[in-house]
Parts: C-alpha cells; sequence; structure tokens
C-alpha cells in the first residue's frame, strides 16, 4: 500500500511539471525578424528591423501582399532602440530566427564594440547569424530593397552570401560570435564582407521592382571589410578578397583564366585549394611561412594549344602558381600598409613560441608590418575536360 501510495504522488509531481510551457510564445503575439540593420545617426543607434508579413504567406494573398515589412527606431543604447520599437508595432519582436546582421559603414569606421556587446550579452539574440558591412549606403536602405528569388530580403542576402562564398570565393562568411572573438583575440583581425545597393534605393523600397525580367535595384557583394580592432579601415578588391581567401584556406571552387603563349585565354575551373601557415623564430625574429597547394581543370580554351603535350601543362602549372603567388604578395602588402593582421600571423607566432609572443604582443603591428612571408605555391593542372584538342586548333582560318 505504501509502494502505491509513493508511485501514485511521484505520477502526480510528473503532471505537474510536464503541465505546460510557462515560457510558450503564440504565433499570433509575435512578429518573426529576418534582418536586423544597425545604424549611427545624430550620435545614436538606429535599429532596422526586417519583419516577416504574416498574411504575405497565405495562399489567398501570398502575390498581393508585401512579404515584408521594415521598422527603425533610435536610442542612445541599442537596448533603448529595441524597447522604443514596441511604441510602433502591435506585436513582439521575436529575434530568433534572424538570418542576416547588416552593419553600416559608418558604423563600422567609427567602431562596433558598442553594438557588439548588446548583441552578445543580450538573451533574445543567438549569435549564429552572418555579419554584413552596408557599403556606401545606410543598413536601413540596405534591408528596405526588394529582392528577387527569394521574398524575404534576408534569406536573399543569406543565401547569395553563401553562393559568393562556395563558387567565387570574394566573399566571406562571419558569424557573431566570430566576430566579437576577433575583437579580443590578440594576434588576428577580422574580416567582414561588404553589400551595397545597385541602382537607387527608394524604387528598390516598392514591390514592383522585382516585376522586372532585370530588377531595376539589386543587392550586390562588392570587396571585404577590413577591421583593426573594432574599426573598418580598408577594403580588399575583388581579387585581394579571393587572395585573402586563399592564405586563411577559406576558398572554395573558383574559376581564373591564364594567358596562352601564342596570345588568347584558356580558363581553369579550380576545384580545390589547401593552405596552411606556420611561423618559425629565428635570430629573434618571426618568420612566415605560407604553403597553398591548388588543383583546377582546363573549362575553355580560346586559343591554338596542344593540350596533350607534357610540356604545355608545365606552363600551364607554372603560370597558375604565379597568379596565385602574385596575388598574395599583393594583398598581404596592401593590408601590412593598413597595419592590420587578417592572416592570423599573429596567432601562429604565438603557437610557435609562446614566450616570444608575449614580448611582441603589444608592439605586434609593427612587427607585422616588417614580415616578409616566404610563400610555396604549387599548383596543378588535372583535367583538360571532355575535349581532347582544343576547337579552335580545328577551326578554319
Amino acid at each position: 500500500m505504501i509502494s502505491r501510495m509513493r508511485l501514485t504522488t511521484c505520477l502526480l509531481l510528473i503532471i505537474f511539471l510536464l503541465s505546460g510551457c510557462w515560457s510558450r510564445r503564440e504565433l499570433n503575439d509575435i512578429a518573426i525578424a529576418e534582418g536586423v540593420g544597425i545604424d549611427i545617426s545624430d550620435g545614436q543607434f538606429e535599429l532596422t528591423v526586417q519583419i516577416v508579413n504574416p498574411r504575405s504567406v497565405t495562399k489567398e494573398k501570398g502575390n498581393a501582399e508585401v512579404p515584408i515589412i521594415v521598422y527603425s527606431s533610435k536610442g542612445v543604447t541599442l537596448n533603448e532602440a529595441v524597447r522604443r520599437l514596441t511604441s510602433s508595432i502591435s506585436r513582439n519582436i521575436y529575434f530568433a530566427h534572424i538570418r542576416i546582421l547588416v552593419i553600416s559603414e559608418d558604423l563600422a569606421s567609427k567602431g562596433i564594440v558598442k553594438a557588439m556587446d548588446y548583441l552578445m550579452r543580450g538573451s533574445e539574440f543567438r549569435t549564429d547569424f552572418d555579419v554584413v558591412i552596408a557599403r556606401e549606403s545606410t543598413a536601413k536602405d540596405l534591408l528596405s530593397v526588394m529582392t528577387p528569388l527569394e521574398k524575404v530580403p534576408a534569406n536573399y542576402i543569406f543565401n547569395s552570401l553563401e553562393a559568393a562564398k562556395k563558387e567565387w570565393t570574394s566573399a566571406v562568411t562571419i558569424k557573431l560570435d566570430q566576430l566579437s572573438s576577433g575583437l579580443v583575440t590578440p594576434g588576428k583581425s577580422s574580416v567582414v564582407s561588404g553589400i551595397q545597393i545597385v541602382g537607387d534605393p527608394t524604387t528598390g523600397k516598392r514591390n514592383n521592382n522585382i516585376d522586372y525580367t532585370s530588377p531595376r535595384v539589386k543587392l550586390q557583394y562588392s570587396g571585404n571589410a577590413v577591421f583593426k580592432k573594432d574599426k573598418l579601415v580598408g577594403w580588399l578588391n575583388e581579387k585581394e578578397s579571393r587572395a585573402y581567401s586563399v592564405i586563411t584556406n577559406q576558398s572554395m571552387r573558383s574559376s581564373i583564366h591564364l594567358v596562352c603563349p601564342d596570345g588568347g585565354n584558356i580558363g581553369i575551373d579550380i576545384a580545390r585549394v589547401k593552405s596552411k601557415i606556420h611561423a618559425v623564430i629565428k635570430n629573434d625574429k618571426p618568420e612566415i611561412y605560407i604553403n597553398t597547394r591548388t588543383e583546377g581543370n582546363v573549362s575553355d580554351v580560346e586559343c591554338k594549344i596542344n593540350l596533350f603535350k607534357t610540356e604545355t601543362i608545365a606552363y600551364l602549372d607554372a603560370q597558375y602558381a604565379d597568379f596565385f603567388k602574385s596575388n598574395m604578395e599583393k594583398t598581404i602588402k596592401k593590408t601590412q600598409q593598413l597595419g592590420t593582421d587578417i592572416y592570423g600571423f599573429g596567432e601562429a607566432v604565438h603557437r610557435a613560441d609562446p614566450t616570444y609572443w608575449n614580448k611582441v604582443k603589444d608592439n605586434w603591428e609593427q612587427v607585422f608590418k616588417q614580415i616578409d612571408p616566404h610563400m610555396n605555391v604549387v599548383a596543378k593542372v588535372r583535367g583538360t575536360g571532355t575535349l581532347g584538342d582544343s576547337v579552335v586548333n580545328d577551326a578554319k582560318e
């Protein structure tokens, strides 16, 4: 009898514990944010939130309703701006589904550490969404542009960033927690992809922007922002951005063209790239070694060339390696002029000799500027495609 009473008591306790979810949020009570933007305006933060319009996803009104609603508010702190948004929206904003955070170029050049503190400290935000810089525009204008292919522009920004990284390697992806870590980790600075508005921002806000075969206003990734501590200090162009991805072992698929011996071009589809950085301390000075290996396949031939000859492949291999090495050297020299180590050379020195690193870490910017990296690039053309000889060779003069 006592055992039965104990069992009954335990079951009752379990029922009370499982009786409901105290922290539940009903869909009818929340506004789901997919994108967040931060600008600086009149010395205050201006927070922009891209909200999904729930009526736009219904079958009856899916084509008539604008898919998003953009709200903005200002505050001396970001928390004030978030709370002030409640005065202009009828639902509580749900930040757990954010895909993208857009920071304006103006704010980034002044410093992002204050904004980062709130985003990392607040329990409302996750830290696994991507961060981009709005180049030559405000984050508010950028998040207001209607985009094709994706109903929600934040999803378009996120998906196009992933595609640009995987297929062209000109863009980089960095999560909020990675960016925050980069602000406090000595020996390596952060790089964030830039995105800009192509066209008139006012026109881009209209829903009919996507009614054309070629939208009047587009969003386009344009270079990478280079940070020193928490401030934007310069930009990498497309070639430099691709070289940065190679050096830091973030490069995936890409494409280049080489010059044929007698003129014309030959395309190379880059299949894989692997890079490794290590440091050695010699005579109380750091030496950096970058070993890169890349393989590619001939994608198109626009010149008269015999791909069956071993000397032809050797010629292409040499050009292939020179192309990589030249771009890497130019990119490193540019960032040395900016005085910001975005490659992690300092981290490599720390791994190689922690004692030496403690001696130079406070003066690492000056040490970094003096480094002349040793680069070993091995490039191989592995395949020539499904055609044997070039069609150009067989074409009539």
